[in-house]
């Protein structure tokens, strides 16, 4: 009896144990709402994956559409030149203006604009007479140019030949306008004709075009001098590297002028007749 004794008490204090372990860990089994919780939030993570995947999608589609619209235009007509104007010019026509830079309608736009850092020098190599040249655009298939022009100051023959004395020192072949300046006596002196031509393109126009024939004549003491003939008939000595500014006082001492004569702009301004140094 005392075993059977025995063995029933252990039996109820194991059952005991067993009854205490499965209540601690009833307490211990998470509740079901947590589990919804925890679901939704994984819902959550998929739904702003499947936003953030489609808003790279989208923009990988606007870059590669953008792109090939892009080429697609370059290559289309709508990206030739339709319509070309000219400011700035006065000698030159725009026809030749255009044959200088090479910007015709039919050009394309983009091969206009991206060759513009070297306009300048290109069409100076093709016409001496455009000095600068910048491009503009002025609608869709619209392009202004405008130009800056090297005046022509004069013409000279050298080996038989006339050409055009530009406003910078070039040449430009002649084509027969008698109503230029004359420059005589430079054959063999190329550096003192481009000095006298950029110091006469400082002049205005109004004083520029009175001048007839312009004549290198070195003196001993003068190895600079010029003659010059004006239209009205008086005679000026002046020196080829400060006649451009000492020019700018002809029209003022030849005003004071009574009869034709001599207006000596070398050193100083003064003036004298014909008739007075004859005498």
């Amino acid at each position: 009896m005392a075993q059977k004794d025995l063995f029933s008490d252990e039996h109820q204090r194991y059952s005991q144990r067993l009854s205490e372990v499965e209540e601690r860990r009833a307490q211990t089994v998470q509740p079901s709402q947590p589990q919804e919780r925890i679901g939704h939030k994984n819902r959550g993570i998929k739904i702003y994956r499947y936003l953030t995947n489609g808003e790279r999608v989208l923009k990988l589609i606007l870059l590669f559409g953008g792109v090939l619209l892009l080429m697609l235009y370059v290559i289309s007509p709508l990206s030739k030149v339709d319509r070309v104007t000219v400011k700035g010019s006065h000698d030159l026509s725009a026809a030749a203006v255009e044959q200088a830079t090479r910007v015709q309608p039919g050009r394309y736009i983009w091969g206009v604009m991206l060759s513009q850092h070297s306009a300048s020098q290109q069409a100076n190599r093709r016409n001496p007479q455009v000095a600068k040249v910048s491009y503009q655009l002025c609608g869709p298939r619209a392009v202004q140019i405008t130009v800056r022009e090297n005046p022509i100051v004069g013409t000279v023959e050298i080996g038989q030949r006339d050409y055009n004395v530009l406003a910078n020192g070039q040449l430009k072949a002649a084509k027969g306008d008698q109503s230029k300046i004359q420059y005589q006596s430079f054959d063999h002196h190329r550096q003192k004709l481009t000095t006298t031509a950029i110091q006469l393109g400082r002049l205005k126009p109004v004083v520029r075009n009175g001048i007839s024939t312009v004549c290198y004549q070195p003196q001993k003491n003068a190895p600079n001098r010029l003659v010059i003939y004006m239209r009205d008939g008086n005679t000026v000595y002046a020196n080829l590297t400060t006649v451009g500014k000492k020019m700018a006082y002809y029209p003022a001492i030849a005003a004071t002028m009574k009869e034709p004569g001599v207006v000596d702009l070398q050193v100083g301004a003064f003036s004298y007749s014909y008739k007075s140094r004859e005498q």
